[in-house]
């Protein structure tokens, strides 16, 4: 097993293991084709990491066992998303939705005018901090392992390279949500340094925890 950057030809795994194991929020319920391509926007941007961790098989075939995606400044890669990848997204999440008449009724009640409000006005500031909790922040967006990789270090060093890659793009601090019911993540990002934040829900109820910790300590942050 090996840590490596995320490429075009790793999407439809990173997908398939986003769904499965992070199928939380609207863009899993959208199906493997939209998550793909929302893991693209990932990879060639200057505020964002994508990693994956692989095995080598016979022939130079790597086997995609867990991925990690993130920015390191989200105030300035949201803006990119918006104005550099929105045409494609929408036309990916408009035609997963079509076919999903339960996902599309759900997006109609809790989402629609929040979406058009953000698409409508791309140019949002890159500044990317908080009230109460300025500064440049990463967002650690979505990281899974397979099960058959668990238990070996996998999670923990994708975790480790994408925090050294915040500190080296000068991020103040960054942060993560997780499930509050979700113990073994809580226990996972308790023992890397994390500290827990604010709870909170999500548009469709959903208890969630936040946490944060500065990119280049092991302390956490509040």
């Amino acid at each position: 097993m090996f840590i490596r950057t995320a490429v075009s030809g790793d999407l439809e795994a990173t997908a398939a293991l986003q769904i499965v194991d992070l199928p939380m929020g609207l863009f899993p319920s959208l199906g493997r084709g939209f998550v793909a391509r929302w893991h693209r926007t990932f990879l060639d941007s200057a505020h964002a990491v994508a990693l994956v961790g692989v095995r080598r098989h016979e022939g130079d075939l790597d086997e995609v066992l867990g991925f990690l995606v993130g920015t390191t400044d989200r105030g300035a890669f949201r803006r990119e998303v918006l104005t550099r990848h929105r045409f494609g997204l929408v036309l990916r999440g408009v035609t997963a939705l079509v076919v999903r008449p339960r996902v599309l009724a759900g997006f109609l009640r809790t989402r629609l005018l929040p979406y058009m409000r953000r698409l409508g006005s791309p140019d949002v500031s890159t500044h990317s901090g908080d009230a109460g909790r300025p500064g440049t922040v990463g967002d650690l967006t979505a990281i899974a392992v397979s099960v058959s990789a668990r238990r070996g270090g996998t999670g923990r060093r994708l975790a480790e390279i994408y925090l050294a890659r915040c500190a080296a793009a000068g991020a103040d601090r960054v942060e993560l949500v997780t499930t509050a019911e979700s113990t073994g993540a809580h226990e996972f990002y308790s023992k890397t340094g994390w500290t827990a934040l604010e709870v909170g829900r999500t548009r469709d109820g959903l208890r969630v925890q936040r946490f944060g910790r500065h990119p280049g300590s092991p302390e956490g942050v509040t």
